[in-house]
Parts: structure tokens; sequence; C-alpha cells
């Protein structure tokens, strides 16, 4: 994406709808992601809300490109696959 008056990238971090509404727009080309070794099923807060998905053929796809430990969780870092693939 070319850069708009000099900006070429901007850190997200605002909870699930707008993670969602990011991805929903075709802004999102990085994935920072931490996890804990910890259950919440259906009582947590989603990480990313409704996309809006017609086709899970359209969803965005990821490639990890790190995994790091840090004590008991992870830090996983994804980037955007090209479109063709």
């Amino acid at each position: 994406m070319a850069g708009v008056a000099g900006v070429k990238s901007i850190p997200v971090e605002g909870g699930g709808q707008l993670a969602a509404a990011f991805m929903r727009l075709g802004l999102v080309d990085r994935i920072e992601w931490f996890r804990a070794p910890i259950v919440l099923g259906g009582d947590g807060i989603p990480a990313i809300g409704s996309t809006g998905l017609a086709k899970l053929a359209d969803a965005p796809k990821f490639e990890r490109t790190s995994v790091v430990t840090l004590g008991r969780d992870l830090h996983e870092s994804y980037a955007l696959r090209a479109r063709s693939e």
C-alpha cells in the first residue's frame, strides 16, 4: 500500500471491533499476536469481531513469520500472503 503524506504504517490496537474494521477494509498486512496458555471460551472478549465474510475463501490469508516464547506465553508474527496464493 502506498503511503499517504509519508505515512507507511500505523500500529492499531483497540479491540475486536476496530481490528475487524481494518480487516474488512483490507488495511491489515501484518499481525502481532500474543497468546497465553489459558482457555476462556465464550466468556472471553473476541480478539477480532465480525469481518462479514460471505465465503471462507474470501478471508485474508496470513503466513506466520516468527514465534517467540515469552515465559509461558507466545508472541507470533504474521504477514499477509500475496493475493494470488
